[in-house]
């Protein structure tokens, strides 16, 4: 009987653990060689994930890692591909579920961070503009528009607008004669860049206000749009970051053109695994039993419930004060996800050509997002994992009343399940800067320095044959690691 048990606990372990196992490509060295440019190795290095329940998060990589390397086409594929899988994840695996109750959640299907599912979005956009099909790219903008309308306002800490994807929509629109489109796109990025300067202390590059009051005297809509800005901060023409969203140098005469570059810098903050003890006292042990058998019985979904209400009341000693009279039965050890935070050594970037430099701002800082996205996520998390936790303990508890062997086998087995879901989008960038140059019409090649927050120089990369036409935008993205 313990033999089988043995068995059966093995091959638990071994099915529901499965999951993590193809995790081995979100380490260091797969970042490292995204820095060194090394696609080829990185793609290889990704096949790992292409099955089970990272299978998301192998579309989104491989979707990034081709639009890096200038496959828009493939990288296209890979999105549309994640897209559809993130619609279709929104039903739940039922077994998967009640698995990571026992075991991790790792063992659960990837579904992504909302700003991550935002951001499919914005590299399918820049890919269709790299092909010449504008139309397309302006689809992308009003799918991810829709999915934040739908998200709603929420939490204030939460992660329920984008003020960058805003932006980056109306200077789509304004460059494809979509005036009207353009104003509401710019007049909402206004809005949501005063909710970024108080939640994340971003303010909006300078040169929005300028591209609103523009396109609003064009509708007639000037009145309107001087009410908003003053009720706004920064005013129009007040500095970024200590620089001026514009280039230096005299004004430009009437036929030129504009360059708009979104320069994207470092990784996001990857995910690590943080463990804390949280104590079970003898008295709480009556009210699990308790919940472990209505959880088992014909009335499981209200055992469940009780299970999360427990949990809750554990979660909260996290900083706890103890009354002296409690007899402590255990400490319950839990892992969670943390963030690590590895900011880029790149806090600006000079972009030159024609005679013309300008120093990019920071239009979108992926890492204050998803750190407080995770905040705001975090309570619920350290809930459904104590839950676990106990649900674990109770196994074994069971266990060992019947067979001492069998409760050693089953606390070995939860042990050894006990991981935090570490995974994430990692190729992500940091964050995002633009810059913006008017040039002559021609061919250009455009220098791109990243500089640190001495000014010193310390990446220079060379846009060649970029074409500026008389009156258009060109749009281009560039990535640097450092």
């Amino acid at each position: 009987m313990i033999v089988r048990t043995l068995k059966s606990l093995c091959l638990m372990a071994l099915l529901l653990t499965s999951g993590c196992a193809t995790l081995a490509p979100y380490t260091g060295n797969f970042r490292e060689g995204l820095a060194s440019r090394d696609y080829e190795g990185v793609l290889r290095g990704l096949d790992g994930a292409r099955k089970g329940p990272n299978r998301l998060l192998y579309f989104m990589e491989k979707g990034l890692v081709d639009h890096n390397r200038g496959d828009y086409r493939g990288s296209n594929a890979s999105f549309e591909q994640a897209e559809r899988l993130a619609d279709r994840l929104f039903t739940r695996s039922l077994s998967r579920e009640a698995a990571s109750l026992i075991t991790s959640d790792a063992v659960r299907a990837y579904r992504g961070e909302a700003f991550e599912l935002i951001f499919i979005h914005y590299y399918r956009a820049l890919n269709y503009w790299r092909l010449g099909l504008a139309e397309d790219a302006l689809v992308e903008c009003r799918k991810a528009n829709l999915k934040l309308s739908a998200a709603g306002t929420g939490d204030a800490g939460a992660y329920r607008n984008d003020a960058f994807i805003h932006y980056l929509t109306g200077l789509f629109y304004e460059a494809t004669g979509e005036r009207n489109d353009a104003y509401v796109s710019y007049r909402d990025a206004q809005k949501a860049y005063r909710a970024y300067a108080e939640t994340f202390g971003i303010p909006p590059p300078p040169a929005l206000a300028d591209d609103l009051a523009r396109v609003s005297e064009s509708l007639g809509y000037g009145d309107e749009t001087e009410t908003l800005l003053a009720s706004l901060s920064p005013p129009v023409g007040e500095m970024a970051s200590g620089h001026l969203l514009r280039p230096s140098g005299p004004p430009q005469p009437p036929g030129y053109g504009e360059l708009i570059l979104f320069c994207e810098a470092g990784f996001v903050p990857r995910k690590v695994q943080e463990e804390i003890n949280l104590p079970i006292f003898n008295e709480d042990m009556k009210r699990g039993r308790e919940i472990g058998l209505a959880a088992s019985g014909p009335h499981a979904r209200k055992g469940l419930e009780g299970l999360m209400d427990f949990s809750r009341k554990i979660a909260a000693r996290q900083r706890p004060v103890y009354p002296a009279d409690l007899s402590l039965k255990y400490w319950l050890r839990v892992a969670l996800p943390a963030y690590r935070e590895a900011p880029p050594a790149t806090r600006s970037l000079r972009l030159t050509a024609a005679g013309q430099s300008v120093r990019t701002v920071l239009a979108e800082d992926l890492s204050a997002i998803a750190r407080r996205t995770f905040e705001a996520e975090r309570p619920t998390l350290l809930v459904r994992t104590v839950a676990r936790g106990v649900s674990k303990y109770l196994l074994s508890e069971a266990a060992e009343k019947k067979n001492k062997y069998l409760g050693l086998l089953t606390n070995l087995f939860t042990a050894a399940t006990e991981t935090a879901d570490t995974r994430s989008w990692v190729t992500l960038p940091h964050s995002i800067q633009i810059g913006r140059l008017r040039l002559p019409p021609g061919i250009h090649d455009i220098t791109v320095e990243s500089m640190d927050a001495g000014g010193r120089v310390i990446e220079t990369t060379l846009l060649p044959g970029v074409e500026i036409r008389a009156g258009e935008r060109t749009f281009l993205s560039c990535r640097t690691y450092k």
